[in-house]
């Protein structure tokens, strides 16, 4: 499908495999969900879209029916019309949408009832784990004014004792260059102990711009760990050099075996 010349046209298609076991653990939970990857827009600067799974409903209309939303960036003032099929194989499910995001929000459909969507006899699962499928297109106005982006990238590993030993300190990444932009950097600060709203101490990730000779910076990004199967996104405006970002977890579970965040 071509793009007019006032309509830009991005396909996608991606898939997204969750474990048994990590959903079966929300089986019961209010609203409880799994995040799968983030992915990004080739054509459409910083359209970010992911699935996100719930295995007992997003709300108290649809407890107890497992429920897939794909999410998508979208906003009032950049609307992004979605035609996009959800589809398990395995289980001989799709389902056709249409929607237009005006903001940040998920849309889907309802899969099955949770008892359901864990019997084996569905075959939802192979192998202990659920394959979703996604396939559409995106489509949005094209701008009057033409924006200046750049992907960004970091993989960041840090050893075990060396976030033992720095607890109480922050730690930064090495900063990388934005060619695209007039003396821009940027790195990661992860905080360990950080005390918010009267919570127990938390685990906070922060995306880390100095913005040089710029006045304003739109960043969309995503913090992954692969060994806890987590992903969070992030989605803010830069007018100084600072630091934003999310909480990644409960300081105490970052250490913790079983939550497999290190």
């Amino acid at each position: 499908m071509e793009a007019s010349m006032n309509e830009v046209i991005c396909p996608f298609d991606f898939e997204c495999k969750f474990q048994k076991a990590d959903l079966i653990a929300l089986k019961e939970s209010e609203n409880g969900l799994l995040a799968g990857k983030y992915f990004y827009a080739f054509n459409i600067p910083g359209l970010q879209y992911y699935i996100k799974i719930y295995p007992n409903g997003d709300n108290e209309q649809r407890r107890g029916k497992t429920v897939i939303f794909l999410y998508v960036n979208g906003s009032k003032e950049r609307k992004i019309t979605a035609e996009f099929t959800l589809s398990i194989e395995s289980a001989n499910y799709s389902k056709s949408i249409n929607y237009v995001y005006e903001k940040y929000v998920g849309w889907g459909s309802t899969c099955c009832k949770t008892a359901e969507f864990f019997d084996s006899k569905n075959k939802y699962f192979v192998n202990g784990e659920i394959t979703i499928k996604v396939k559409g297109i995106f489509k949005a106005k094209r701008p009057l004014i033409p924006i200046i982006s750049s992907p960004i990238s970091l993989q960041w590993k840090i050893k075990e004792e060396i976030l033992k030993a720095k607890q109480n300190n922050h730690l930064y990444s090495k900063p990388i260059k934005v060619a695209s932009f007039s003396g821009v950097e940027y790195c990661f600060i992860i905080c360990q102990n950080e005390i918010k709203d009267g919570k127990p101490p938390q685990t906070f990730l922060y995306l880390n711009i100095e913005i040089g000779k710029e006045k304003k910076i739109k960043a969309v990004c995503d913090f992954s760990i692969d060994s806890a199967n987590l992903n969070v996104g992030l989605e803010c405006v830069f007018e100084k050099s600072e630091g934003l970002g999310k909480s990644l977890c409960l300081t105490d579970d970052l250490f913790d075996p079983l939550r497999r965040v290190l």
